[in-house]
């Protein structure tokens, strides 16, 4: 479980996501695979947004609230960011980016994924999940 507050200063607390299918997407600013990933996957945001889906972009590189902004406004995509930090960084062994968990509902790992991925494999994942029934 975390805790990690986004680019606005509020609070995100992984278990209160329970019940939804979390999708995070670890990334830094200086990553090229990133910057064409993370626009694709505001999409997939979009067609979730109905959804029990979440999405997060945890950035691992950067704790500059501004220039994370900036970087978001400069690559296009709109998904919450959060701010990593050298806990999450060892808990989720992120060693390069760009670096996808998805989590059950449950908020177990239900698949990690390295590098870029076509969308309609995440989404394949995602409604896997999605037809899962929470535990506990």
């Amino acid at each position: 479980m975390f805790q990690l507050k986004d680019e606005n200063g509020n609070t995100v607390k992984l278990e209160e996501l329970k019940g939804n299918v979390v999708f995070l997407i670890f990334w830094s600013t200086t990553c090229g695979v990133c910057r064409e990933e993370l626009p694709n996957l505001s999409l997939l945001a979009e067609k979730y947004k109905d959804k029990p889906v979440k999405f997060f972009a945890v950035v691992v590189n950067e704790k500059d609230i501004e220039k994370i902004k900036k970087v978001k406004e400069e690559w296009g995509f709109f998904i919450p960011v959060l701010i990593g930090n050298d806990v999450i960084k060892a808990k989720y062994r992120i060693i390069g980016t760009p670096v996808i968990y998805i989590l059950r509902k449950d908020l177990t790992i239900g698949k990690i994924l390295y590098g870029a991925y076509p969308l309609k494999k995440l989404e394949k994942y995602i409604n896997k999940f999605l037809k899962e029934n929470s535990h506990g």
